[in-house]
């Protein structure tokens, strides 16, 4: 098991449910980490979404990692990079794993989880780490 730093976590056990517009998508956001003044300059960062509680309807059609120069205002984010995860999310899994770009200069970050079909029962950890290696 691997031991990851409290401050790397983006959420853990979140509940992705449905909004009510529009009513063909939903979206749930985790919180914001902050990468520092110097931002991910010196490794690449590797983003590990997991589904530990699965979905008992819908699921997740996207994973948008975004990046922001402001704290608390991602009403200009950038979004970095978007993962398509597996479309049959109805056990424990892992839905995505891949390395962050970030645009320089942006050194918050968050994920957006786009839901379909009014996702329910299913909860997403995901984490960042500097470094790892994919084999």
């Amino acid at each position: 098991m691997a031991y990851i730093d409290n401050e790397l976590i983006f959420c853990q056990d979140k509940s992705i449910t449905a909004a009510v517009s529009p009513a063909t998508t939903s979206e749930t956001l985790s919180d914001v980490i902050d990468l520092g003044t110097n931002g991910p300059v010196l490794h690449p960062l590797f983003i590990d979404v997991k589904l530990p509680t699965p979905f008992t309807a819908g699921n997740i059609s996207k994973i948008t990692l975004q990046s922001s120069a402001v704290a608390n205002d991602f009403s200009s984010a950038v979004d970095e990079m978007a993962v398509i995860p597996p479309a049959t999310q109805t056990s424990t899994m892992t839905l995505a794993q891949f390395y962050a770009p970030i645009k320089t200069g942006n050194r918050y970050v968050r994920l957006k989880f786009d839901g379909a079909s009014s996702p329910a029962g299913g909860k997403v950890t995901a984490f960042m780490t500097p470094g790892a290696t994919v084999v």
